[in-house]
């Protein structure tokens, strides 16, 4: 992979000079100093460098950090039934995710069909895929392993004892979206989406949901938690909908709880103590396109403290800017801190997700078109990736 080169001054030093920097508490106007990947300096002032990079006021944010996304699924299969070429589709992955100032991501890839057939497939072909292309310094960004359990797919226990080893496994999510969990209606429309049409074989799989599931999830999530526990990854619920459903999670030892549906999860899981993460496409758009909770309103209230990307990567950088331009919304500091310092912290991450001496080098420049902030330039462990 090639790097375009910077401006370097003595000892390999790289300058930005008049910048905005956004730290994790505040903004500095003045310069950033990185050397052999790392940041050494933040300074407030004027600075003048004839090999410094002039920034123009842009603002430096430190790189994005996406805890879940699974719109690597849209390179690998990008219409029904068409299965891209697996290194090609990786590539192309990896270069939405970096154009869009997410220097560190977890690809999230469904263990089980989760109502996909297809995602049965693709699984292990992307995880060697990702493997071999990270192998090779192909990848522009740090790709982890978020593995998404379909707990009714009838080889989980399989699929997934296969992937536990694999070091870029740190994340796992629960899913369930069975009858006994969620309401009868509830599972009708999930069963729609997932293109089953027949009224008489969705009203089938609804009695067998009641009698089957809710005993496999019970034997499951135990199961899971504990596989979890022994490799140190860490685990989270998945569209809780009830106090009784953060109960439930806070008695195995989870910790997080991604995509509260509704009020009374999200505020029993912040009583709980747990970490809340949320969608940004769901700030961006004004609220949940499936009848959820508002994320903006459950960061503006402090419950939720992560937001991810989910399906559109682009949405991480301009979640963070509308929420902090919003009334009552936090400073552009602590929004920032949703998608970097905040997910670097609760998935010990703690060589970045913040610009301060000590810390890589991934930098993000971000400017401004019509108000819409978009990515400039950005900087992997201080080189220049796009």
């Amino acid at each position: 992979m090639t790097h375009q080169s910077l401006p370097t001054g003595h000892d390999g030093l790289i300058e930005f000079t008049n910048a905005r920097i956004v730290t994790e508490t505040n903004i500095v106007q003045g310069r950033l100093s990185i050397r052999d990947g790392n940041v050494v300096a933040v300074e407030e002032g004027t600075f003048t460098s004839a090999s410094a990079i002039d920034c123009h006021g842009d603002y430096l944010l430190p790189g994005l950090i996406d805890v879940h996304t699974d719109h690597i699924e849209k390179h690998a299969v990008p219409r029904p039934r068409v299965f891209w070429p697996t290194a090609s589709a990786i590539l192309n992955y990896d270069a939405a995710i970096i154009s869009a100032g997410i220097t560190t991501v977890f690809d999230s890839l469904c263990v089980g069909a989760s109502g996909k057939p297809f995602r049965k497939r693709i699984l292990p072909e992307l995880v060697a895929g990702l493997r071999a292309a990270a192998a090779a310094g192909l990848l522009k960004a740090d790709h982890l392993l978020h593995l998404r359990c379909d707990l009714f797919d009838p080889d989980l226990e399989r699929d997934l004892e296969a992937l536990l080893d694999d070091p870029a496994v740190r994340f796992i999510t629960l899913m369930d979206d069975s009858a006994p969990r969620r309401s009868d209606d509830y599972y009708r429309k999930v069963q729609r989406e997932r293109g089953v049409t027949d009224e008489g074989e969705i009203e089938m799989r609804l009695r067998a949901s009641h009698e089957n599931d809710a005993a496999t999830a019970a034997r499951l999530r135990p199961w899971i938690v504990e596989k979890a526990r022994e490799k140190s990854v860490i685990v989270a619920n998945h569209d809780d909908s009830t106090a009784a459903h953060v109960e439930e999670a806070r008695a195995l030892g989870i910790s997080l709880l991604e995509f509260a549906i509704t009020d009374e999860a999200a505020e029993a899981a912040k009583a709980a103590g747990m970490t809340v993460i949320a969608g940004a496409p769901n700030v961006v758009n004004g609220g949940s396109h499936f009848g959820g909770v508002s994320a903006e309103d459950l960061v503006k209230r402090g419950i939720a403290s992560i937001l991810c990307s989910d399906y559109v990567p682009a949405s991480l950088l301009q979640a963070a800017f509308r929420i902090a331009s919003s009334v009552g919304g936090p400073s552009l500091a602590e929004a920032v801190a949703l998608v970097s310092a905040n997910p670097a912290r609760v998935f010990g991450l703690d060589d970045r997700g913040v610009l301060a001496p000590g810390r890589r080098a991934d930098i993000v420049r971000v400017s401004d078109f019509m108000g819409t902030p978009f990515v400039q330039s950005v900087w992997q462990r201080g080189r220049q990736v796009f």
